[in-house]
């Protein structure tokens, strides 16, 4: 499977409005079920006639991607999926995927807010009376890699105008291997394969995240039932699991649990953060400023299974986890980018990161919508290793990682984004953004990846 998620997530922890964040969150649920909190608001006069507002205000976090975008960082999502053709098949074009878009996604309701724009009062979103050409286009297929990048980056930085749409889509199909985006192409020619389809996707923040993207993504798929029923069978695994133990050790647990997570967890996440905010520096900002460094590029790399790299990971680790390796990976990537930078370096032994999290796990629970439930924190990763340290820099980087997981930190993140997006103005949603980031060096995040076929056509 190719994938690539290139997206840049957003949340903010600041220690000093914390408490009053989470009592003004629960006063403001509370005042909006009154009557004249229901009140819809006017649409703009343009599209009057032909839009309606939805009652439902649109996320604190899709708030706060419009107040905090900036000409030069969209708040856009982007990510492409690359399908295989048989010989003898017929490529997926516009027309089955409009026909896979209505029947699996749009008829359930369940995301209507693909049908929507931004309201002109802000806030809110339209429904629109758009047709599917409107958001799906059919252009000429790559003619090889370097335009499929070029592609992606378009996408990745081209304005999205909220007001008109929140969402775009691009099919385009050709021989197999000319785009460069399935890597193994020869292997599929072996195997009968002689046709490719690439499907490039992208949204603006304030309609959702990556994972919930995927996640409607994947309803398209061959296998979206299998998945449902996969994921409603390990809820009830685990309820049962629950229910096995008895009400006191249930009981118990849930207090010391509650207790070491949410207050002593609090300390520790709020502390690190207060503390990387004052000590830390981002080494590529003297490059920045003097304008030394490339504009945007996209690249991908196979290098091994999920399965394989799963297994290598705990085989050095205990506990590790993939996204560990991850971050390893960038880690590494980032200190060879920095070496070519030139001379007058600095000697810097460690970098941080913002490593965003999905707040309900990076799945979306069957009759559940589209949204921006995320939050983040910035984690301290080793910077300038010896060569031949790739072990030890994983090591060091999974108990750091595990360490931030064990505390609250995208969750009082993602209260503290609510606070500023839906109380204070745009110029300080960009300020926080800035300087709550701890002078961070990038941003990683990663999604679970497709199932195996849309209509008979492998994801590769």
């Amino acid at each position: 499977m190719n994938w690539l998620g290139l997206q840049e997530e957003y949340a903010i922890s600041i220690p000093q409005i914390l408490g009053f964040t989470i009592a003004v969150l629960i006063l403001r649920h509370a005042t909006s079920l009154l009557p004249w909190s229901l009140k819809k608001p006017e649409s703009s006069p343009q599209r009057a006639q032909h839009t309606k507002v939805l009652r439902k205000q649109m996320t604190p976090i899709g708030k706060f991607a419009l107040a905090s975008q900036t000409e030069n960082r969209q708040s856009i999502i982007t990510f492409f999926i690359a399908l295989s053709n048989k010989i003898g098949h017929q490529p997926m074009g516009i027309t089955d995927f409009e026909r896979l878009w209505e029947s699996r996604i749009m008829s359930e309701k369940r995301h209507e807010r693909f049908d929507c724009c931004v309201s002109s009062a802000g806030g809110y979103f339209e429904k629109l009376d758009k047709l599917f050409h409107d958001y799906a286009s059919e252009p000429t297929h790559p003619d090889d890699i370097q335009e499929t990048k070029e592609r992606i980056i378009d996408f990745l930085t081209r304005p999205i105008d909220v007001h008109d749409k929140l969402w775009q889509v691009e099919l385009s199909h050709g021989l197999l291997g000319a785009s460069g985006a399935i890597l193994h192409s020869d292997e599929l020619k072996a195997k009968g394969h002689n046709t490719e389809t690439l499907a490039l996707f992208r949204n603006h923040h304030c309609l959702c995240d990556g994972v919930s993207l995927s996640a409607a993504v994947a309803d398209l798929s061959n296998e979206s039932e299998e998945l449902r029923d996969k994921i409603l069978y390990n809820i009830e695994t685990h309820k049962q699991r629950i229910l096995r133990t008895s009400f006191i050790r249930r009981a118990l647990s849930f207090i010391v649990g509650s207790l070491t997570y949410y207050v002593f967890g609090s300390i520790v996440a709020l502390t690190l953060q207060a503390w990387n905010m004052i000590v830390s520096s981002n080494p590529f900002e003297e490059f920045m400023k003097r304008g030394s460094c490339a504009e945007r590029s996209v690249s991908w790399k196979y290098l091994a299974s999920v399965e394989d790299a799963k297994r290598v990971t705990k085989s050095i680790k205990k506990g590790a986890k993939l996204n560990d390796l991850f971050v390893a990976c960038l880690t590494s990537a980032i200190e060879r980018q920095y070496e070519c930078l030139g001379r007058n370096k600095r000697n810097t032994t460690s970098v941080n990161l913002i490593v965003t999290t999905h707040l309900s796990g990076g799945i979306i629970l069957p009759g559940e919508s589209i949204g921006n439930k995320i939050g983040a924190f910035a984690v301290t990763t080793p910077f300038k290793s010896k060569a031949g340290s790739s072990i030890k820099r994983l090591r060091t980087i999974s108990k750091a990682l595990q360490l931030m997981k064990r505390t609250p930190a995208p969750q009082i993140s993602y209260l503290i984004t609510s606070f500023i997006s839906n109380y204070l103005p745009k110029c300080v949603a960009q300020y926080a953004l800035v300087k709550a980031n701890c002078h961070s060096v990038a941003t990683i995040s990663n999604v679970h990846g497709f199932p195996e076929q849309y209509i008979g056509q492998e994801i590769l």
